[in-house]
């Protein structure tokens, strides 16, 4: 194993809730030179960063962040170590994780990260947006081939990550059903209820008692299930824009949130702080029941939907959706 130069990530703690804030959605930028199912020749993925070539198929890979985390064990595979943002930041392990990942090891985010990973001797390393800077890419690629961002936003769409490591792991067979049998469920959802064409739906955040996150960008990630279902967000608040896709609202401000769908997500103990905000009754979502309240952990898988998450996360929303629809 070749020797690398370590450093402290300080920071990584900090850029997980950047993670979860200042998401963004773009075509897939990946390419493969396709290699035959369940042999040992190389795969080139194209990235944010240029190309990464993997020889053979990788039997110790390494997933920092969660949507590479989820890609990987929805193929079935479990990793060598891990970091889960959605994890560390919520302080509990999310409910669509499998048992199987008890069996990785999980790395301090805060501690000498090259090192923990150098450690594992992955043959993969697979890297998220807010981890994979320039930098920290070229110290991961002196250990292994390493996987980034697939485009230079801050989320990959889901279907992409499924999809590139369907090729290095030479089961594009598998991935592609994985990608078709969640989107035949989301399309599924949609013709169950055609009154959800032309809805709007908010995705808002009260992360305390005196700001409310609101989503104004109709590209960002967390969009992207509710525009497959025919819904947008409502233009005032588009117009608006806001700071990485998101606007910082006063709660005086809740009027504003006038959407037929809402996701009311909610830092602990700030979900009856929401129900108490003036104007809160008086919404149309919650006058429909159509409003649905995510804790953290939720509003997180959101923002970065995974295969793993947008399962769960439908059984949630679907009774609100239901009633949106009407």
């Amino acid at each position: 194993m070749k020797s690398v130069r370590t450093r402290r990530w300080s920071r990584t703690a900090v850029a997980v809730l950047t993670g979860v804030l200042t998401l963004g959605l773009v075509a897939c930028g990946s390419s493969s030179d396709d290699a035959s199912e369940g042999g040992g020749g190389s795969t080139t993925i194209a990235h944010t960063y240029g190309e990464t070539t993997v020889d053979g198929t990788p039997k110790r890979i390494v997933a920092l962040g969660n949507q590479w985390l989820d890609a990987l064990q929805s193929l079935g595979v479990t990793p060598v170590g891990y970091i889960d943002n959605v994890a560390v930041l919520s302080k509990s392990a999310p409910a669509w994780e499998p048992e199987s990942l008890q069996s990785a090891k999980s790395l301090n985010s805060q501690g000498n990260l090259v090192e923990e990973v150098a450690n594992l001797e992955p043959d993969l390393i697979l890297a998220d947006a807010f981890i994979a800077t320039q930098k920290n890419y070229d110290d991961l690629s002196q250990i292994a081939p390493t996987l980034p961002g697939l485009t230079k936003e801050a989320v990959t769409p889901w279907q992409d990550q499924v999809r590139a490591l369907g090729k290095v792991l030479h089961k594009t067979e598998d991935a592609d059903t994985v990608v078709n049998d969640l989107t035949t469920r989301i399309d599924g959802i949609a013709a169950k209820y055609p009154g959800l064409q032309g809805k709007t739906f908010v995705s808002s955040w009260l992360s305390g008692p005196t700001q409310l996150m609101v989503l104004t960008d109709p590209k960002d990630a967390s969009s992207q299930l509710f525009t497959q279902l025919g819904m947008s967000i409502p233009t005032h608040l588009t117009e608006q824009g806001g700071n990485g896709g998101r606007l910082a609202l006063s709660p005086e401000r809740l009027n504003e949130l006038d959407s037929d769908l809402l996701l009311a997500g909610y830092s602990p103990g700030m979900d009856e702080k929401f129900r108490q905000l003036p104007g809160y009754n008086e919404l149309p979502s919650v006058q429909q029941d159509a409003i649905v309240f995510l804790t953290l952990q939720e509003i997180s898988a959101i923002n970065q939907p995974t295969p793993l998450a947008l399962p769960y996360l439908l059984d949630k929303l679907e009774p609100a959706l239901a009633n949106a629809a009407k």
